[in-house]
């Protein structure tokens, strides 16, 4: 249970970094609307994207493992449909969004030795 509420907040954090990166482009209405679109986004990544990678895998293979950005960001734009007060610009805008939360995950998992 305690991992599961670490990796909520660190996606939290990472979700409320990222959008003050992207300004305008990703935004929140409120501090619920981070915690429910972390949690939304953690179920979506449990439950439909190893379906979208298994059915990307050639892609995959091909870019070396880039178009898994392709299916966070597709995994963005459906929260963005799922949760009130959330939103982003464009499925680009949360393709790059999908790049900056994946390099801060790292970075804060790093910085309190969860990995």
């Amino acid at each position: 249970m305690k991992k599961l509420i670490g990796a909520w907040i660190v996606a939290g954090v990472a979700l409320w970094l990222t959008s003050m990166i992207l300004g305008a482009s990703m935004e929140f209405v409120g501090f619920w609307s981070i915690v429910w679109t972390a949690a939304v986004i953690g179920l979506l990544n449990f439950i439909l994207a190893p379906i979208l990678n298994v059915m990307t895998c050639p892609v995959y293979l091909l870019t070396l493992g880039l178009s898994r950005f392709l299916v966070s960001g597709l995994v963005l734009i459906i929260a963005r449909e799922w949760v009130g007060g959330f939103y982003v610009a464009s499925y680009w805008w949360a393709v790059l969004a999908a790049v900056i939360i994946a390099v801060l995950t790292g970075v804060i998992d790093s910085m309190t030795g969860r990995k």
